[in-house]
């Protein structure tokens, strides 16, 4: 009989332990996404990617936007520019730097989701790019959360 009691005491006492309804969510064991990852593939005519045939090299380019640059960003292979896109909704305007005679610029035009997560974001969306004034279609992966235009140079 005593055995019942103090089992059930346990119960009561974990039940109302795990109550988080009166604190509300706990946001510290999530893991959110760092930002929105974008890329950009370079190539020539005949589809060749230009960083792949070493026409230019990674570690000669940098991206400024607002007069910061922005860290290349290591993505499954080092053959498209990857970097993390401001999070704001509007227009960004990207300078990327080949060498100092050859300057490009990337404008993107993001766009706030709806938030359904209490811890994260806001997330935003890539609605248009333009590319030194020309208009690239930006495709994008399934859960939209990497964008990327391919450049022909």
């Amino acid at each position: 009989m005593k055995l019942k009691i103090v089992i059930l005491l346990f119960i009561i006492i974990l039940n109302n332990a795990c109550d988080v309804s009166q604190e509300g969510t706990d946001c510290s064991l999530v893991d959110c996404a760092v930002g929105q990852l974008f890329s950009v593939e370079l190539i020539d005519n005949q589809r060749n990617n230009l960083i792949t045939n070493g026409t230019y090299a990674i570690s000669e380019i940098s991206i400024t936007t607002n007069e910061s640059e922005i860290d290349l960003i290591p993505f499954n292979s080092n053959d498209f520019l990857n970097f993390i896109v401001e999070n704001k909704s509007g227009e960004s305007i990207y300078t990327i730097r080949f060498s100092e005679s050859e300057i490009d610029t990337l404008n993107l035009n993001l766009v706030e989701l709806n938030q359904t997560s209490v811890c994260c974001g806001p997330y935003y969306s890539v609605q248009n790019a333009t590319y030194n004034g020309a208009d690239h279609e930006i495709l994008a992966n399934e859960n939209d959360d990497f964008f990327k235009i391919t450049v022909v140079k």
